[in-house]
């Protein structure tokens, strides 16, 4: 539940980060549940449910800054809301007291530099606002672009969620007087369900990204400044840009994005958007596979040699055994039931158990009858010896030749 602290009240702890505020502050501690803080100069900001994840103290203050930027003029005082770090998951609404005769739009410095003018809906200074900052009602002016298509919402509230874009959106922008342009998409579940980081942490732009097709223009720049998801240098005098989730990642529910086209320190809120991604968005069917989406049921159709696995899109490969006693599957597994290596070996071409050839023998060179043995065959070789002596002569006889010493 929120507290809400009127101006005239001062509390002092540890929960004020700021110290004791000053007289002329307001201050509540909101969560998720939602909340208002109202200055009694006639600054209101409500804060819806689901825009917070914790309670935050937040406070209004008087500023002394001065906000006019191009043609749109400041009306009355200006206004620090703290902390500046904090983002909304969705829209506060933002409003102003203030008579303001032509235009009525409200301007917010989030950071150090850029202004963002947002043009209210009806005759009362009102903005819907995802961060913290200096604020200010204004005479409205000139933007530096508009977005012909699609048909932007004038506000969150009024965005159909029923009719998103899925998995890419394309924007017709007419650049102003203006030769690079800066385009910027922040994104709002305002079901309030959202916890995670939808615009990317620390980078408020990068939830989505240009795409690769660029018509009338080229692309410049993109998201790491912090101040626009793209910048686009004109080349005339309508562009067409693609629109893709970059840091947004998969969506389980349309989401609202705001669009905000700017040059030099003055961008301008151009409307709201809705946006999703389809159940196959992101999925590759483990590479093996084609996702399709048809009824709201993502499935895949594997390729050939595949089929649905355990995980959801996915597609696993089928081994194939059939007639394989042994062997590759295919699949990096091997065909059962094997072979006994003791007894048999795979045949690799034919994926079947042969056996193993007889041992060698191994018996002992000179044993009869074994391998390696050497015999005498009398019939091939004889030796003899005569040896006489006859006037001095010598003779003799081996393996029928003959010799004769003298």
């Amino acid at each position: 539940m929120a507290t809400w602290l009127r101006p005239s009240t001062v509390v002092c702890g540890a929960l004020l980060a700021a110290g004791c505020p000053a007289s002329n502050t307001a201050d509540a501690l909101i969560g998720p549940e939602g909340g208002v803080v109202a200055h009694d100069d006639g600054v209101t900001l409500t804060v819806p449910p689901g825009a917070l994840l914790v309670t935050r103290q937040i406070i209004i203050r008087p500023s002394e800054e001065k906000l006019s930027r191009g043609s749109y003029e400041q009306v009355g005082n200006s206004y620090l809301i703290e902390p500046r770090d904090l983002e909304f998951r969705v829209p506060a609404e933002l409003t102003f007291d203030t008579a303001v005769d032509d235009r009525p739009s409200v301007l917010l410095k989030p950071g150090e530099t850029r202004v963002i003018a947002y043009s209210s809906a009806d005759d009362r200074p009102t903005a819907y606002i995802g961060s913290l900052g200096v604020v200010a009602a204004a005479r409205g002016g000139d933007m530096a672009g508009t977005v012909d298509a699609p048909m932007l919402a004038r506000t969150p509230a009024t965005a159909d969620l029923a009719n998103p874009a899925i998995d890419a959106a394309e924007l017709k922008i007419s650049p102003r007087g203006v030769t690079t342009l800066d385009v910027g998409f922040t994104a709002f579940d305002t079901s309030g369900m959202s916890k995670g980081l939808l615009n990317g942490d620390g980078t408020a732009y990068c939830g989505f990204k240009f795409g690769p097709t660029v018509v009338g223009a080229s692309i410049s720049g993109g998201c790491s400044g912090g101040i626009t998801s793209g910048t686009l240098a004109i080349t005339s005098g309508q562009t067409t840009i693609e629109v893709l989730p970059f840091l947004i990642g998969k969506l389980d529910r349309p989401v609202v994005v705001e669009v905000q086209l700017g040059s030099g320190d003055l961008a301008f809120s151009a409307g709201y958007f809705t946006f999703v991604t389809s159940g196959c968005f992101l999925e590759s069917c483990s590479g093996n596979g084609t996702c399709s989406d048809a009824g709201g049921k993502p499935a895949c159709t594997c390729n050939e040699g595949f089929a649905p696995g355990m995980q959801p899109l996915s597609c696993d490969c089928v081994p194939k055994c059939d007639g394989k006693q042994c062997g590759d599957d295919i699949c990096g597994g091997q065909c059962q039931p094997g072979c006994n290596n003791d007894t048999h070996t795979c045949n690799l071409e034919t994926s079947q158990c042969d056996p193993l050839p007889p041992p060698e023998s191994t018996g002992e060179p000179g044993t009869t009858g074994e391998p390696g043995t050497t015999t005498n065959d009398p019939s091939t070789s004889s030796t003899s010896t005569t040896s006489g002596t006859t006037g001095g002569t010598t003779s003799s006889t081996t393996g029928g030749s003959s010799s004769t010493t003298l």
